[in-house]
């Protein structure tokens, strides 16, 4: 008998902590899961009466518009010479809207970091690096749309990463404005 209440002790002290976390749940944020005033979407009661997310309809002016500028933001953007480190784009407003990236710097050196926009007003992108040995804290680039602005900045081996901060609340009316940030090296 004791040998076998010492086989089904262990066993036994292995169930407590599974059953104590059967009860547990972790929400861990996902963001192509945003609730809808992240997103700029706006709630509307479903024929149930229970609140359903109303899909936008793309409007087929501000769909061209945001086209026209993507187009003349490239070619803000590619104009500057040499290879390229970091690229993106994203929207100014709508319900999609902003971008965040990261990038791996192969080697220390001097970089071109250039920032524009098209079709908005003071979009503000933010260059950050950070590596074992020093963080290099954001760099803000202010751009009038439509603009563009340059900076020489000196990177060490390790990440940096680009990141579109919008002035001005969730709800923005969609017009098709656009910016982006382009690091050469």
């Amino acid at each position: 008998m004791n040998a076998v209440r010492h086989r089904l002790v262990p066993s036994l002290c292995l169930l407590v902590p599974l059953a104590a976390a059967a009860g547990c749940a972790y929400d861990y944020p996902d963001p192509a899961n945003r609730t809808s005033a992240e997103a700029g979407v706006t709630p509307v009661p479903g024929p149930s009466g229970e609140t359903e997310t109303a899909t936008p309809t793309p409007d087929p002016v501000v769909l061209e518009r945001e086209g026209r500028n993507y187009q003349e933001l490239d070619g803000l953007l590619k104009s500057v010479p040499g290879p390229v480190l970091l690229f993106q784009e994203g929207p100014l407003d709508g319900p999609a809207r902003g971008f965040g990236t990261i990038e791996q710097v192969p080697a220390a050196g001097r970089y071109t970091v250039t920032a524009a926009c098209v079709g908005g007003s003071n979009a503000k992108i933010f260059v950050r690096q950070e590596n074992p040995k020093v963080t290099l804290w954001p760099v803000e680039f202010t751009v009038d749309c439509p603009g563009v602005t340059s900076q020489v900045i000196t990177f060490q081996e390790g990440y940096v990463s680009a990141h579109l901060s919008l002035p001005g609340p969730a709800d923005t009316p969609w017009t098709g404005a656009v910016g982006g940030v382009r690091i050469t090296g």
